[in-house]
Order: C-alpha cells, then structure tokens, then sequence
C-alpha cells in the first residue's frame, strides 16, 4: 500500500469489525488495536524505533498512540522529564497528550506539569499502577500517571509508520521502561475535551474588601488558651512548651521564665511569648500552638497549598502559615519573628491545626523573644485568610516594571541592535539580567569570587547596546552570596564553610559548586562582597539580580559560629543534642547591610521572598520559581510574582500558558527563558506593570493600578472609577474587538468580562 497522509475517511461501516476505543484505564487490549512494542526497556540517552501499518481511520475517529511509561525505580517517588517520543521525524509535544491537562494536581496539594516542551513526565515507580493510589503524588480526578495517550492523527500517514522512543538524559539515569504501546482510534469528541466556553447568565461581584475589620471575640481566659469566637463558631487555642526531661509546660517553671503579651488587633491578634534560660546550659525550647476543630474541618491550607486530605506537614519558610475552614468560617496562624518563622513547622492532623517551632534553643541566661498569629476569618476562605496577613506583615508595596533574563553571551551577543529591541519591547519588561553563564570559570558559571577573576567585557558591551536600543530599561547582572566555584576558595575561607551535619563542606550537588556563608567578621563576607563592586562599578549595570538571597540549598551549618537560637531537640527527652546555624540568621545582617548598599545606588530583585522583617521591609521584588506552578505560594507574603517556568516554556504559547497559570495562584509574572522563548507580540504582560497588590485571589489580582484576571466576572475597585480593558485569547493574543461592557450599579462601576478557558484580561483603572 502507497504511504499517504490521511485525507478522505472511510466510513464506518467499512470497519464494521467492531472497533473499540483502546481503554488504558482498565489496563486491556482494545478489540481494535495495533501493537507497536508490549514492553521496552531504555537505558539513559538511548532510543529504539518500530514500525506500525496504520490504515485510515473511520470518519470522525482520531488515531491515538497508547501505552505505558515509568521511570523503574523501587517506589512511587515523583517524576522526570525522561520520556521523548518522535512520529514520523516529528516531536509529540503537550499539545498531542490528550489524557492529562497540561499541569496535574497531586494528592500533596502541589501541581505537577505533564510536558516540557517535546519531553513528558514521567513517575519513578517500580510498576505501572502504584503511583495511581499514592497518598502524596497520586494524581487527582483519577488520572492515572503511568498512562499515556498520545492523538497522532496529524503526524500518522496511512502505510507505515515510524515511532521512535527515547530515554532523555538528565541528572538521573534510571532506565525508562514502556508497555503496551499501541496504535488505537477515539470518537474526535473524546479524543481531547474541548475547551470551557464563556459563561453565560449572572455574574460573580468581584472587588476589595470596603473594611479591614473581622468582627470577632477574643478571650485569654488562662494560662496557654486563648478562646477565638467568629460567625458562630469557637475556636480555642493551645499552647504549650517542652522542657528538659519529655514534659511540657504553659508558663513559668524550673528551665525557663516565661511572660506573654496578646494584642487584639482588627484582623489578628498578635502573641508574644518571652524565655529567658534558667538553666546552666543551652536550653531547647520546643513551641507548640494547636487548634482543634475536628470534623468541622472542611478544607485545610499548609504554606498556601490546600491538603486534599486535611492533613499533611510542612516546613516553608518562605509561607510558614497554617489555615483550617469550617463551613462558615475559618481559623490560621503565623510566625512573625524571624527565628520563628526560619524554624516553623505547619501541619494538620486529625482535625488539628498547628504552628510549631522545633529548634529554638537558648544560650544559658538568655532571653528570647517568639511573635506569632492567630487569624480568624468570617467567611471559609484562605484568600481572606492571606490578604489579613498581608496587611498585619505590610507585604502590599508596588512591583514597578516587568523582568526577563537575557544573557550577554552566546547566541544573543550576535543579535543585531532590532533583535534586542525587539526582545525587550515585545517582553514589556522594564529589567533584563545578564546571567554569570559567560565567560565561565574553568568551564563552570562563575559562581563566587571567581567571577572577579572573569574577562568582563562582554558585560560591558550588552549594557551599551541595551542603552541603546532600549534607553527606558534598567540593565541587571546576576550575584550569587552563597557558592564559589574557585578551586582555592576552601583554602581561601576556611572559616566560611558551610558544614553538613557529617561534618562534609556542603556543594550545590556537583563537586565544584561549593557554598560557603557571608558574614560581616568571616573571610568570605570580606570578599563576595566585591563582585557587587564589580558588577555596579566596573561592568556599570544599572542595578543587581541577587539569587537565592535567603540561603541556599541547604538551610542549615553545623559549624561555628552559633546564631544562638537554632539546634536540634530530642522529641521524647527534650534535651538539646546539637546546636546548628540557620544560614538565614547567621548571615542576616551582612546580607541587609549589602542589599542596602545596593538599593542605596539602583534597583534590585530578588530569587525567593525575603523571610526576615528587616529585608522584607526593603520592600525590593523577589519572585519563585515555577518548575511547579505551586511555587507561587512561597510568594503569598512579599511580592507575588511567578517567575516562568523554566522547564516547560519553550515558546512565547507556552510563556502565556504560565501567566495564565500564576493568576490561579494569585501571582503576576516574569520572563525566565531567553533563547527559546522569543516574542513575536505582545501579551498580557504589556498591561500588568506597576501594579500595587492590594488583594491576591484564585484566579485574579486586585491592583491598585489594574486588575488581572483569568476568571469571568464583574470586576471593580468599588468606587466609579474609568476602566481600559484588554482582552487576551488562549495564545496570548490581544483581541481587540472584544467587547467588555463598563457597567454602573449604586455609584460603582464594574467592568463585565465573560472569558473563555485560558483567556485572561487586564483591566486597567482610570
């Protein structure tokens, strides 16, 4: 038979055999179905072919490629974009995956992305069905990870066909292992789900809250109790504090004096609890806050991610709160101080809501200071939960102009003057960062004080063309506090060593990237400091992109010196059994005294929030990563920007797909990939910046400049404010003709928006 694309569909009853839909959730052959291979084994980087004789399908039928996939490994343990699989010399990319969404919720909470790019996630796991009931990274709405169906009829060809399967290569090189792979036909209506039209009918009201005021009770009735009252419901809070010997204590007793001050405020109460060490060595004081609302639990937050099975534990600095909703209404904590919240630990368990910190340890005859918060809600809503919280911490501060990476070196030191005008035009940023990727240091980025070792002038060279061609934007280059790859950088800073808890000098994960910490007396603050210097004096950039800023990788030192609050406690004994640094504190004021120094002579961003009170109130904008677009809640409480997603955006498409994502979060967006994701319009970023949070919301942001939405509505600042609305389609694409009526009701006026799945809007306030 002649190989040809399939044009002209035969009709069904040519096929009146009886075809089947091959269905993969019961794990059995269709009645109609091709085999391509039963099972296949991938070492790392190696690909097979097989050919299948594909004959035309029946009319209104699409042709899907089926099968199995896993990484092997002994347990469910998450995913690896480990799998590529080519038709005919073509790619398959997300948009041929018709059996899972572009991003998944997993039973954790997080969100995990199916495709990056011609690469699809594929789960460790020692067989194809454990990863289906897995309590931490199954998959909700019961799809199945292990199962793969693929719609080929663009790329299929009647005759023969060739599929290629490749085992893509990363850090880790577990073989891939593929079963019951087949060549299979859908109804065209069950091939993908289209997408969610505009609604039609009434509207929800969206605007900010008129009054920042919970009417709610509070009673400090006794020692370790505080009783919350909210829209018909108690909550009451617990407290309680171990002591050496496994037993616990509410207030003053032989190891530690004890005074606390509760401060009713009009959305919070604010708890301070004062221990000062009696004891003649250093005293491990383990803090644990409890609410118990049992089954009147509903729906349960922990770090901004909800726990489908209300229950769970975390520690995240970054977005260290608690949340727990009745029907009505809804109760959480927080820490406040810095040593509480480095240390904090949220979980939910049994109908328990907690707040506790498991390392606090005191020097013999000092005194220290927790802060925390209760924060009640009366309605069941986290939103209303974190906008509370970020009014108490004053995290609402203006995000003045759009960010992008874009590298001084190969390939774009050869862009001609328009490709980068183009770029940063198109992009809408205000800040593009040279990365420390060229030159390199003995074939690595120049991390550390070698970067001051570095030829510079091809620096210098991009912040003049990018003057040029882009006079309005701010110039940045990267800096990193933290590893040095020098290889004489250990003899160099003995003293600045990070150390694990085996005593080993701590590496990012590769040999050579090393990482030491700052501090204003050590050998290693003395000079990290100055490529600060070189980056503002020498290269000229207008200001600093500062990487990992809190610490990195690893939140700890085992070495000296002490921070004087941070060890590890014997939860049975209490007893303290061994101190450790948090790198945070440890490094705190040398890092706020240089981010001063930098913001002292131009702009400055961040990679993570900024977790202590004093870098927070420097109010500079700090982004996360969104390799999981779950990651954007470890913004909620300073600026909430989602950085693009490195590992799935390969066009401007994909990009957009991530701005729309962050929305649902709660998060504006910035540009990470440069090379693979260059601009040919504009999209929804050319009308996001500045934007002043004033609440943050599932599915839209409430600015003081403009609103940014992905959600249908009636959207205003309840007031009558002028409206300039801009609608973007599912490919990032301005439709100007579409119509948003401004609609006026009781002196307000609200801009009516009726958006279909994946379109999102701007509206900005005039």
């Amino acid at each position: 038979m002649k190989s040809r694309r399939f044009g002209h569909r035969r009709n069904a009853a040519r096929t009146a055999c009886g075809v089947m839909a091959f269905v993969l959730a019961c794990a059995c052959r269709a009645e109609f179905a091709i085999p391509v291979v039963d099972a296949l084994t991938l070492e790392h980087g190696r690909s097979q072919s097989f050919k299948a004789a594909i004959p035309a399908p029946p009319e209104g039928r699409r042709i899907l490629l089926t099968l199995f996939a896993r990484v092997d490994f002994e347990k469910v343990a998450g995913y690896n974009n480990a799998m590529r699989i080519v038709v005919n010399g073509k790619a398959l990319t997300g948009a041929q995956l018709v059996n899972k969404p572009a991003r998944v919720k997993a039973r954790s909470g997080d969100v995990y992305s199916m495709a990056a790019g011609e690469l699809f996630s594929v789960y460790y796991s020692p067989d194809f069905t454990s990863p289906d009931t897995d309590p931490h990274y199954g998959l909700a709405a019961d799809i199945r990870p292990c199962v793969f169906e693929f719609d080929i009829t663009d790329l299929a060809k009647e005759g023969e066909n060739e599929i290629t399967f490749t085992r893509a290569t990363g850090p880790v090189t577990n073989p891939l292992v593929i079963g019951t792979a087949q060549i299979t036909w859908r109804d065209a209506q069950q091939a993908k789900p289209p997408r969610r039209p505009a609604p039609t009918g009434p509207l929800p009201i969206y605007e900010p809250q008129a009054e920042h005021k919970t009417g709610f009770e509070m009673i400090d009735e006794k020692p370790g109790t505080i009783v919350v009252r909210v829209g018909g419901d108690s909550f009451t809070v617990q407290s309680r504090f171990s002591v050496p010997g496994g037993g616990w204590a509410s207030g003053v007793n032989e190891a530690f004096d004890y005074s606390r001050n509760v401060e009713q405020k009009a959305e919070t109460i604010v708890v301070k609890e004062t221990f000062t060490n009696k004891t003649g060595k250093p005293l491990g004081i383990i803090q644990q806050h409890t609410c118990s609302l049992g089954g009147a639990l509903k729906r349960a937050w922990l770090s901004g991610l909800e726990q489908p099975d209300l229950a769970g534990t975390m520690t995240q600095p970054t977005n260290p709160t608690t949340y727990g909703a009745t029907d009505s209404t809804g109760i959480g904590f927080i820490p406040l101080s810095d040593a509480f919240r480095v240390h904090a630990t949220n979980a939910i368990e049994n109908g328990t809501l907690a707040l506790s910190d498991n390392f606090l340890v005191i020097a013999p005859g000092a005194t220290h200071t927790a802060e925390w918060a209760i924060v009640p809600t009366a309605t069941p809503d986290y939103w209303a939960f974190l906008n509370a919280v970020r009014r108490l911490i004053d995290a609402n501060f203006t995000i003045d102009g759009g960010f992008a990476f874009l590298r001084s070196g190969p390939p774009v030191m050869q862009w001609t003057d328009q490709q980068i005008a183009d770029f940063i035009r198109m992009k809408d940023v205000k800040y593009t960062c040279a990365s420390n990727d060229y030159p390199r240091y003995n074939g690595h980025y120049a991390h550390g004080t070698a970067f001051q070792r570095l030829d510079h002038s091809q620096y210098i060279v991009a912040r003049d063309q990018r003057r040029r061609v882009a006079p309005n934007s701010k110039y940045l280059v990267y800096f990193h506090c933290f590893i040095d790859v020098a290889e004489d950088a250990p003899e160099l800073f003995p003293d600045s060593r990070l150390i694990m808890p085996d005593g080993a000098h701590a590496t990012y994960g590769e040999p050579h990237d090393k990482i030491y910490f700052p501090t204003e007396s050590n050998s290693f603050g003395k000079e990290i400091g100055k490529n600060v210097d070189v980056i503002l004096d020498k290269i000229g950039a207008d200001g600093v992109y500062w990487d990992e800023h809190e610490y990195s990788r690893y939140h700890y030192h085992y070495g000296e010196p002490w921070d004087q609050v941070s060890g590890d406690i014997d939860p049975t004994t209490h007893e303290v059994t061994r101190l450790k640094s948090s790198v945070t504190l440890l490094t705190e004021q040398w890092r706020l005294a240089l981010a001063k120094r930098i913001l002292a002579r131009g702009p400055m961003i961040g990679n993570g929030p900024a977790v202590t009170r004093a870098r927070a109130a420097l109010k500079f904008p700090c982004f996360v990563e969104t390799g999981s677009i779950t990651n954007c809640t470890q913004a909620h409480l300073h600026s909430p920007i989602a950085l693009g997603d490195h590992l799935t955006e390969y066009s401007e498409q994909d990009a957009y797909a991530t701005m729309a994502a962050a929305l649902d979060y709660g998060c504006v967006y910035h540009w990470y990939n440069d090379v693979t994701v260059v601009p040919t319009h504009h999209t929804l970023t050319k009308y996001m910046y500045p934007f002043t949070p004033i609440e943050l919301h599932e599915g839209y942001v409430i600015g003081r400049e403009r609103i940014l939405t992905n959600r249908s509505g009636l959207f205003g600042w309840g007031d009558s404010a002028k409206h300039e609305v801009h609608i973007f389609d599912d490919t990032g694409s301005e439709v100007e003709s579409f119509t948003a009526p401004l609609i006026e009701r009781d002196g307000k006026t609200f801009t009516e928006l009726r958006l279909a799945e994946g379109w999102t809007a701007a509206i900005v306030r005039r």
